[in-house]
């Protein structure tokens, strides 16, 4: 234990008196002095024994299961014993030590005020000579945070509190923790006593974390009682805050802590910065129930910085008294020493604030598996972090709230315990729906409300939200930049980069990898390809609860995200600003310009108005690496203008922009990474394959285009999609796109090939594409004889993704489908107009790692389909779109492993096959436009399955 005096503190004239503060949780040692020791001294035998049964009251008060933060008033009566004598005692009552992690005595002097009692505490507590030249507000907002962020259980007991007014100034600086923290007064007016005791209106201070807000209820106690023959003792509670949102949270956490399981269990709660993870868990942690399962309980903060032997230290104070010899020992010591002590012993460990498995991995062998119930739970913004020390059971993923959540909580942070104005309540909600969920939000944007209560004045801030609440960065941003600050580097720019998308617009995956990609954000790892590695960068972002899944694709990987929060948005702004990481153009300013922190920076530049003269972008141009525009509007001449003026540009996004011809000037841009383009007419001309670092070319024309046979010699390619159209390549067999070295030039980065038509030339091209992964044929796949028809795929031993979009006329089903055509890695197969028979499909289900099968469009043709044993074994997503079909008959023995079904525009077929909902893993049906029949067979299926004890298949039926 640490046990500091200061018997002198001095600065200038100001004289603070003793202040005893002890740091642990044991007995105290022999060497801390004793309170009150000459009165201690001369109190009399009969006297002192006579103060036994008072200070076991006051030690069982103090000590006892109240979470909430408690005033307690000794009040000395005419002819009694010292109300200091008896506070001593209790002070320094072994239990009280063993209790409180903190404890600090101090005497309130009249000349001082609350000034020198905040600074007697902050003295004692490690604060150094600084602390004097601050104002009283700055001390007393250091005091908080000191109180609030080290999260160990206080007693501060203040002698002498004679002024009521001093008291009214000082407890708005202490916090409730809602882990039994206690003050204790010894005062002289009963006055006094009672007025610390009914402190009347409430009080806000925030949390230093931002996660949560602690709201100050200060209730009214009961009238003071006089003891017979002993001091007078008076109590009050802190009123507990309705927790909004959180209360089924609260429910289910005690009872998995306080539930049968006896084995050691992780239990953890993950979100996103300002969801209420810290509040939600320190809830818990002083429920009652939770308070009388555990003998020890210890709430330890880690962080992102942490020392392994301070958190051990930590976690030891709440267990023992820390000796001199404790604090030398070295890590591997204190592991032990700490599992010595848990063994034996109901414990819950709570660890809040982890940042990655490094603390997790540094402690978990000290807590022993007692088979009693023990439980280590943690909060933590990163979900990874949970499922590493999580493995046998899922965390608690905190939501957002709900509107009506969100308006409640709004409510109660702006008019507390009074109810809100009618004319208000409409207006409050608008605000409140605007905070997307988010109780940091709410929060922040209650704070000015609560100066506002008008209905103008809220009308105002209802139509401006978001910018009200970015007006205050203070407010926030501290504690959501520490989720940026904790991003590795690799990942940092991938984060900033997002801020390039419009707020609250659904980002497609695959073009920000491509971008990402462009950039040089994406560094080669082993044997992965370029796009996977990205792919688990973006996982990477989504575990840290930065962005998150806006849709998935049909076979199971990220179609599109979004930012989780405009918050976060705002921080990516900020930090992409403060690093000159981009520079946005929303509309014209006559002194736009780049910045002169821009000087030699390289930079990237969001257009999102089509309203700037060209004259204006001029001055971007020198060091101008990337153009990406949003704008919607025709920009006339733009295109020609930039390739023109920027000359080192790595990427030119335009697809949103209307071009009537395919701009030749393009290829005088040698350094293009990646282009997208939208256009009317035109194709590219044989000078694209001076553009040989191009790794991405993404065309949308009106009309079918041509490809330059030379487009071979574009060795870097990655991705070559077009949008629409029957597109063609050049006959590519003459010597004119060899090699130097006589050879044929081989694509050998080429991932993407899509919209082209099967012809010979396209041949050519698949033959120098060894490791293509996606392809699309969009043209005429149906030969005279009726036959399916394209060209070979034998070579493309990676393909996992085939899309087929016949355009030839047919009077009747083709009716080959040869398994040979398909390659045996091909995990996605899409068809439309290909016009098979029905019984074709036993070819495809021979298909051995077919995982994806939509039908679209007379994909087939045929009224009936019997679905055959013995195929599609590896199947999980399968869609008819715009078919004719009318009777379906299959079995649950047909689609083992199928998960999702999804039926549009079938408007002739009668049902679905019901023994489909007894496959084991269907999770989903979709029913979008089909007949009202299929409809109700969909919840035929979800009623018996519902019947049988399966609650967790979803129905979803549009009509």
């Amino acid at each position: 234990m640490e046990t500091f005096t200061d018997e002198s503190s001095e600065v200038g004239s100001a004289q603070y008196d003793l202040v005893h503060y002890a740091y642990g949780s044991s007995s105290r040692e022999n060497n801390s002095p004793p309170l009150e020791e000459e009165e201690e001294t001369g109190l009399e035998s009969e006297e002192a024994a006579a103060l036994d049964e008072e200070v076991s009251e006051l030690v069982d008060q103090l000590t006892g299961i109240q979470r909430q933060l408690e005033v307690i008033s000794i009040v000395s009566m005419t002819g009694k014993v010292s109300s200091s004598i008896l506070a001593g005692k209790v002070f320094c009552h072994p239990h009280i030590e063993s209790h409180f992690q903190i404890r600090v005595q101090t005497t309130f002097r009249e000349e001082h005020q609350k000034r020198g009692v905040m600074i007697c505490i902050l003295v004692s507590m490690g604060c150094g000579a600084e602390i004097f030249e601050m104002s009283d507000e700055k001390l007393g907002e250091l005091l908080y945070k000191f109180l609030m962020v080290m999260g160990h259980r206080f007693l501060i007991l203040i002698e002498n509190m004679c002024n009521t007014s001093a008291w009214d100034d000082l407890k708005k600086y202490i916090p409730d923790n809602e882990d039994g923290s206690k003050i204790l007064f010894t005062n002289w007016p009963v006055s006094v006593a009672l007025s610390a005791q009914s402190y009347g209106q409430p009080c806000e201070q925030q949390e230093t974390e931002g996660t949560s807000i602690v709201q100050l209820y200060h209730v009214r106690a009961q009238r003071p009682v006089s003891l017979p023959d002993k001091s007078l003792t008076l109590t009050s509670s802190v009123k507990e805050e309705k927790m909004v949102g959180l209360e089924d949270a609260v429910v289910e956490l005690v009872d998995r802590l306080t539930g049968q399981e006896m084995r050691l269990e992780v239990i953890s709660i993950v979100g996103m910065p300002g969801l209420g993870k810290t509040t939600l868990a320190r809830r818990v942690y002083n429920h009652p129930n939770v308070v009388y399962r555990f003998y020890i309980r210890v709430w330890i903060c880690v962080s992102q910085v942490y020392q392994k032997k301070d958190l051990l230290l930590g976690i030891l104070s709440s267990v023992i008294e820390l000796t001199s010899e404790i604090r030398e020992m070295s890590d591997g010591k204190l592991l032990e020493l700490l599992k010595k002590k848990l063994l034996g012993q109901r414990y819950l460990i709570v660890m809040d604030d982890i940042w990655d498995d490094g603390a997790w991995n540094d402690l978990q062998r000290s807590f022993p598996d007692n088979k009693d119930g023990s439980k280590i739970m943690f909060t933590s913004r990163i979900t990874d972090m949970a499922l590493h020390a999580q493995f046998n059971s899922d965390p608690c993923y905190l939501r957002f709230l709900t509107d009506s959540e969100s308006l409640e909580l709004l409510c109660q942070k702006v008019f507390q315990t009074k109810d809100c104005p009618s004319e208000l309540m409409e207006i409050g909600l608008q605000i409140a729906k605007k905070c997307s969920g988010l109780p940091l939000a709410i929060v922040v944007i209650a704070g000015i409300l609560a100066n506002e209560k008008t209905p103008t004045r809220w009308t105002e801030i209802a139509q401006s939200v978001s910018s009200y609440i970015v007006d205050n960065p203070e407010q926030y941003m501290d504690t959501l930049a520490l989720s940026y600050n904790h991003l590795p580097p690799h990942l940092k720019a991938c984060f900033l980069y997002l801020g390039a998308f419009l707020e609250d617009r659904e980002i497609p995956v695959r073009k920000l990898i491509r971008l990402w990609i462009a950039k040089g954000f994406i560094h080669p790892s082993g044997h992965k390809i370029l796009e996977d590695v990205a792919e688990a960068y973006l996982v990477e972002l989504i575990n840290r609860n930065l962005i998150k899944v806006s849709h998935m694709g049909s076979n199971g990987r990220i179609k599109s995200c979004i930012i989780i929060h405009d918050l976060l948005h705002e921080l990516c702004l900020r930090k992409a600003n403060e690093e000159n990481f981009m520079q946005q153009l929303h509309k014209y300013d006559e002194k736009s310009s780049p910045s002169s922190r821009f000087k030699d920076k390289h930079i990237r530049l969001c257009i999102y108005s089509a309203a700037f003269p060209h004259s204006s972008l001029k001055p971007f141009a020198p060091n101008a690496k990337s153009v990406l525009c949003f704008a919607v509007d025709v920009i006339p001449n733009f295109t020609s203008f930039i390739c023109q003026t920027f000359q080192f540009l790595r990427v030119l996004e335009l697809s949103s922009i209307k071009i009537p011809l395919f701009p030749s000037e393009i290829v005088q841009l040698v350094e293009l990474r990646y282009i997208s383009l939208q256009f009317e007419v035109g194709s590219p001309t044989s000078s694209i394959s001076n553009l040989q670092y191009l790794e991405t070319l993404i065309v949308s024309p009106r009309s079918s285009i041509t490809l330059p046979k030379n487009i071979v010699k574009m060795v870097n390619l990655r991705h070559l999609c077009m949008k629409q159209g029957i597109n063609e390549i050049e006959d590519i067999s003459s010597e004119e796109v060899q090699g130097n070295d006589g050879y044929p030039l081989i694509l050998k980065n080429l991932q993407t090939l899509s919209f082209i038509c099967p012809s010979l030339s396209c041949q050519d091209v698949l033959a120098r594409a060894p490791h293509l992964r996606k392809l699309g044929f969009y043209g005429p796949l149906i030969s005279e004889s009726r036959d399916l028809s394209f060209p070979s795929l034998d070579s493309l031993n990676h393909l996992e993704e085939l899309k087929l979009f016949n355009t030839a006329f047919y009077r009747e089903p083709s009716n080959s489908c040869d398994p040979i055509k398909f390659p045996k890695r091909l995990q996605r197969l899409s068809l439309a107009n290909t016009a098979l028979a029905w019984n074709e499909m036993l070819t495809l289900g021979m298909l051995p790692s077919l995982e994806v099968l939509k039908l679209k469009f007379h994909a087939c043709l045929g009224e009936k389909w019997d679905t055959s044993d013995g195929g599609f074994r590896r199947l999980k997503f399968l869609k008819f779109e715009d078919l004719d079909i009318v009777q379906w008959t299959a079995s649950n023995n047909h689609f083992p492993c199928l998960q999702q079904l999804v039926l549009r525009g079938c408007r002739k077929l009668v049902e679905i096959p019901s023994s489909l909902g007894n496959i084991p893993t269907l999770e989903m049906i979709v029913v979008r436009w089909c007949s009202q029949t299929t409809a109700n067979s969909a919840r035929e299926i979800k009623k018996d399955q519902e019947s049988t004890g399966n609650d967790y298949m979803k129905i979803i039926i549009e009509e």
